[in-house]
């Protein structure tokens, strides 16, 4: 016999419990444009928090943040979220935006600003790789509108801007 074929795995080998299931890194990138001046006497200070949304039991839970920019209304946030993309599940996103009044960690000690949310399939398929969504705020006429924009990178990354614009 070949010693070729005994180096070379069989169907037995097959362990479904301890498969890993493909998936593609995604890199997004959040920046807005015209957000909501929540402060007195200067201009916001921004921070986009992701949120993902468990698949069995729905509850959201904090991803990430990115880093506060002072004093703008037009952030383009540096820090990018790292993700993995699975084709064959729903994998919801929300993007939360907060003015940060203080050092404080806690979210409710600063003013909300809006939210969107979208599925990381929307992201990634959207046509040209580009994507507006709503984002939702307190009075309708401060809405601004998500875009996400990029490309399908070679091999095992993916790169999006998030952006919002003034409607």
């Amino acid at each position: 016999m070949n010693n070729s074929f005994l180096n070379m795995a069989s169907i037995g080998d097959f362990d479904p419990l301890n498969a890993t299931i493909p998936a593609t890194k995604v890199e997004i990138t959040v920046s807005c444009r015209n957000l909501l001046d929540r402060d007195t006497f200067s201009k916001s200070d921004p921070i986009c928090v992701l949120y993902t949304q468990g698949i069995g039991n729905k509850e959201w839970r904090e991803f990430g943040r990115t880093e506060v920019i002072d004093n703008t209304l037009n952030p383009d946030f540096v820090r990018k979220f790292i993700l993995d993309y699975f084709f064959e599940e729903r994998q919801n996103l929300r993007f939360d935006l907060y003015d940060v009044d203080s050092k404080s960690a806690n979210l409710s000690k600063h003013d909300f600003l809006g939210q969107a949310s979208c599925t990381l399939g929307e992201v990634v398929g959207s046509l040209g790789s580009r994507m507006e969504k709503p984002l939702g705020c307190f009075q309708t006429r401060w809405c601004v509108t998500m875009t996400w924009d990029g490309n399908f990178l070679p091999a095992r990354s993916l790169s999006h801007q998030f952006r919002a614009k003034l409607q």
